[in-house]
């Protein structure tokens, strides 16, 4: 049925509309400032109108323009994320009174998947969107190996631009190991054709971003599940060996990175003690010390939804919940604390049950449909498709393992991120449904720069 609905609806192999074109090129250069510049580039704009509202308003502009507005809702995946903004959206109106616009910036945790839709109607407008994507994300893998260590070490640096206190980069851990991770994947499958020295240089930036437990498990699990998924488990054990080895001389010589401003030193024995935290306990007080917090925190949480009285409807969109919830010790004027670090609790805290349930499904019918994807494109030989929505699963699934350790997609730095990442894999698994995807390739010979 699903198959029949996507071969009616697609509106593919129309004229692209100019504006959107412009648009399309204007969204890769948004998310482009983003990862390398982080929270500082979310700054540029006219409070309360950023880059990202403005980039959210041109986006709508460009969906109603595609004409794609029902093609867009030909998946499950769509179908259910369109149902989760509308949830949050009625958990956020009633808190608009009293608390102004921390209840819309609140719910943006939700709203931003509009980039997801506005990303969706771009490809079934112009599906040679989608190899151009492709072309520009080499480009940008070749420059972010490098660039993600740096822009991480540089945040560490208190830069601020003169006159002003807007720091500059300010990329957290998360942010970059997010895209290393993806990057890591899209070389590792074979997407890209990359020298070894390169490769060297990719791995020490991952290292370097590593400094979080959060971090460290964001540059592992995509990798660990591409390399399962792709069959590349061969090319993947010569990389653990190595760093096996390089965290064993770095323990015995004690060798690390310290950058300023950081109380975390960065380095293989770093990552060591990550993985000793989330499997045990480390002897490194400054991971166990930020562990408890969150447990006891994510127990209140649990306390007063599953078996208290906001299971329904949780404590909205708006309300400062470390403040509701007995946790004034962690908000001062430097550092207001509104999220509980973990993606799923911030649901759970905000909109009850139903908002838990309600992601966990979009995450669900997202990944479900990427996994139906590969199987078909092996089925019909389609490796290099396969590849792609591996490639596309793993980075979200990346920025969703960051979500569960910090603050990511309630902020436009990496939550638009993801929910273009998001429309991005909708898209794409359109396209190579419909008769158009038979002949639509993008080759092997693009795939890198």
């Amino acid at each position: 049925m699903i198959q029949s609905r996507l071969d009616t609806a697609l509106p593919l192999g129309r004229s692209a509309d100019d504006f959107n074109e412009r648009y399309s090129r204007a969204l890769v250069i948004v998310l482009l400032g983003y990862a390398i510049l982080g929270k500082t580039f979310a700054y540029l704009g006219i409070p309360p109108l950023f880059v990202g509202e403005m980039a959210l308003a041109g986006g709508l502009i460009a969906l109603l323009r595609s004409g794609c507005w029902l093609a867009i809702l030909a998946t499950p995946a769509s179908r259910m994320l369109i149902v989760l903004m509308g949830w949050v959206l009625y958990r956020t109106v009633p808190y608009l009174g009293p608390y102004g616009m921390d209840a819309p910036r609140d719910s943006v945790l939700a709203l931003y998947g509009l980039f997801a839709l506005i990303v969706v109607a771009l490809l079934l407008e112009e599906p040679g969107r989608f190899g151009r994507a492709m072309d520009a994300y080499g480009r940008f893998a070749r420059f972010y190996a490098l660039a993600g260590g740096i822009v991480y070490g540089l945040s560490s640096a208190f830069l601020k631009i003169p006159g002003t206190e807007i720091q500059i980069p300010s990329v957290r851990a998360g942010e970059a190991a997010s895209h290393l991770a993806a990057i890591a994947v899209f070389v590792l499958l074979g997407l890209g054709r990359f020298s070894r020295l390169w490769v060297a240089v990719l791995m020490a930036s991952m290292i370097v971003v590593t400094s979080s437990r959060g971090a460290m498990l964001t540059c592992l699990v995509p990798v660990v599940v591409a390399a399962i998924a792709g069959r590349r488990l061969r090319q993947f054990m010569p990389i653990v060996l190595v760093f096996f080895v390089a965290a064993i001389i770095a323990t015995l010589f004690d060798l690390s990175v310290q950058f300023p401003g950081n109380e975390r030193a960065t380095g293989p024995k770093q990552i060591v003690e990550g993985l000793k935290s989330v499997v045990g306990v480390s002897e490194a007080s400054n991971f166990e010390a930020t562990k408890e917090f969150r447990l006891r925190w994510w127990a209140t949480i649990q306390d007063y939804t599953l078996r208290g009285p906001y299971f329904w409807t949780g404590k909205g969109f708006g309300v400062n919940i470390a403040l509701e919830d007995g946790y004034k010790q962690w908000v001062t004027a430097d550092a207001v604390l509104r999220s509980p670090h973990n993606v799923n609790m911030t649901y759970l805290a905000r909109s009850g049950v139903p908002g838990l349930v309600l992601w966990l499904g979009v995450l669900a019918t997202w990944f479900t449909m990427l996994f139906h994807s590969l199987l078909w494109a092996r089925r019909r030989g389609e490796e290099h498709w396969a590849k792609l929505f591996i490639w596309i699963g793993c980075y979200g699934l990346g920025m969703f393992v960051d979500a569960c350790f910090d603050v990511a997609l309630e902020g436009p730095m990496l939550g638009i991120w993801f929910w273009c990442v998001f429309g991005f894999g909708i898209g794409a698994s359109m396209i190579f449904r419909s008769p158009l995807g038979r002949s639509f390739r993008h080759g092997e010979d693009r795939a890198g720069p």
